[in-house]
């Protein structure tokens, strides 16, 4: 997957961002990049394994794969993950929340497996976007 900084300028899939929208990039992870760790807040995880199953964005046709996978635990297999009794295939859409001032902020689906199975802890704005239900676009 492409990897990018958090809260970086989004330019993945510009076309899918209205004019005058500021986008910043979540959770675009590879394992040659520091990121973040920590346990999430229990409530957070539940949203946005809720957000990853039902509020997919900018779908794509091809999937990506767990970007840390010589952290362990992955395959070269495509990441699938029971979210609340619903089998659900992540890495190929995208969640958007909006921060406090309306940016979009921008992570793919594995976000919600960076998040279980990595301990990715994503910036606070996310967070309190996803646990305060900010959708966007």
């Amino acid at each position: 997957m492409t990897y990018y900084p958090d809260l970086a300028p989004y330019d993945y899939l510009p076309a899918t961002v209205p004019a005058g929208v500021t986008a910043r990039t979540v959770g675009w992870l590879d394992d040659s990049h520091p990121f973040e760790r920590g346990p999430a807040p229990a409530d957070f995880v539940r949203r946005l394994g809720l957000l990853c199953r039902d509020q997919r964005r900018a779908q794509t046709r091809g999937i990506h794969r767990c970007g840390l996978a010589r952290l362990g635990g992955c395959g070269r297999e495509p990441v699938h993950v029971d979210i609340e009794g619903r089998r659900v295939l992540l890495g190929s859409a995208e969640v958007r929340v909006a921060d406090v001032d309306g940016a979009w902020l921008i992570a793919p689906t594995l976000v919600y497996h960076y998040v279980t199975a990595h301990a990715y802890l994503p910036p606070d704005a996310f967070v309190a976007a996803v646990t305060d239900d900010r959708g966007a676009g």
